[in-house]
């Protein structure tokens, strides 16, 4: 276990009605570090910082503009694009 952290990329889609609890779902995964929002032509419509260092209440604090944003987003669009950077090993790429 002394390997160094990887860091990649994960490309998922969701539909706007979906966007709000994946991102909640984000904030809860250790690994997740940042997702960047892209429309369905890839432009790229908000980023944000996964990490915040900080716990509890104030956690909930400092993610409600944020997922208040995300709703807006979910709101006006039908599909997004989700670009997760993750820290650690890509799936299917274990060293057994």
């Amino acid at each position: 276990m002394g390997q160094g952290r990887n860091r990649f990329t994960e490309k998922i889609e969701v539909t706007g009605d979906q966007l709000v609890t994946t991102i909640k779902e984000l904030y809860a995964d250790a690994n997740a570090k940042r997702v960047v929002i892209r429309d369905q032509s890839g432009r790229e419509l908000l980023s944000v910082p996964l990490t915040f260092g900080v716990a509890g209440g104030a956690l909930l604090a400092l993610t409600a503009p944020v997922v208040a944003a995300v709703a807006a987003i979910g709101g006006a669009v039908s599909r997004v694009t989700l670009d997760i950077e993750r820290e650690g090993t890509p799936p299917g790429d274990a060293d057994a």
